[in-house]
């Protein structure tokens, strides 16, 4: 069976949706959620959902690993988790309909060893934007040396517009580089403008489905589904799972042609419906969505 390799951060979401306009000073009466979630164990999850054999990779607090280690094998995620001094991330996500506002605290996510990860045996290996920042460009290309010569591709998601901007753009810029695709939303690909500088472009766009923009300019596009919007938490990176999970399904994958890719955008449309019909990030495996 392919194997996907995830790597990045895990986080405890706090969702949080106003039943009305947010008054300053006093109450507002709200359902609040709260979940582990993460771009990286999100992306772990849904992959585990959709049947592809999965490994997470994160760093998290040292009195979390037993607990986090179980709840993500419950799942049929095999996880090899990294501990840290520090507490598990944390993060308060404000929905107001298709708006969102995120207060992070990234905790140990920050002192994740990529040094200590062997990508040998997967056939594709996604790593959440999170956990590029604050590292050297050498760093970060030494590892996608290692993913290619263990054969596999290699995939980021840049993660967060505002982020990014506190890091620098071109600096970012340089540390996605190395990766033979990419999947910014429409916003982070505005503000890193990556068509025709990376291998292949996967821009997600929201109700308006998904594209996607090959160096030599040639690209294709899905449309979105409508459906019932709950929670837009996690709608990217359950895109990011299905289209990967179609993707390394397809013989020659690694080609990325357009054929191929079609189909894993079509796939990645579909498991972000299925996304936002939810409250939180992850998906219900009791439930069967």
């Amino acid at each position: 069976m392919t194997k996907i390799l995830v790597i990045g951060d895990v986080i405890e979401d706090v969702i949080v949706i106003p039943e009305s306009e947010i008054r300053p000073n006093t109450d507002t009466k709200s359902t609040i959620h709260k979940s582990m979630g993460g771009q990286a164990a999100n992306v772990a999850s849904w992959l585990a959902y959709l049947g592809v054999q999965t490994r997470f990779v994160g760093c998290v607090g040292l009195s979390d690993v037993r607990k986090l280690d179980s709840e993500l094998d419950q799942h049929g995620i095999e996880t090899a988790l990294q501990s840290s001094a520090k507490p598990t991330g944390s993060l308060v996500v404000l929905v107001q309909g298709e708006s969102r506002s995120m207060l992070t605290d990234r905790g140990a996510n920050l002192d994740l060893n990529l040094r200590a990860i062997d990508p040998s045996g997967f056939a594709a290996v996604y790593l959440s934007g999170y956990s590029l920042l604050g590292r050297e460009i050498d760093e970060i290309n030494n590892f996608a040396a290692r993913v290619r010569q263990a054969g596999a591709i290699l995939a980021i998601d840049p993660g967060s517009y505002g982020f990014i901007e506190d890091h620098g753009v071109e600096q970012f810029k340089k540390l996605i580089s190395e990766a033979d695709l990419v999947f910014p939303n429409l916003e982070e690909d505005q503000l890193l403008g990556l068509s025709g500088k990376i291998k292949l472009n996967v821009v997600t766009k929201g109700n308006n489905g998904a594209e996607a923009i090959w160096a030599d300019g040639k690209s294709v596009q899905v449309q979105g589904i409508a459906t019932e919007s709950k929670d837009p938490t996690g709608a990217g990176d359950a895109f990011c799972a299905g289209f990967l999970a179609r993707l390394v399904a397809e013989p020659g994958f690694q080609e990325l042609r357009v054929e191929s890719v079609q189909l894993a955008l079509e796939s990645g449309v579909e498991t972000g419906s299925k996304a936002v019909q939810l409250v939180g990030a992850r998906p219900s495996f009791n439930s069967g969505v």
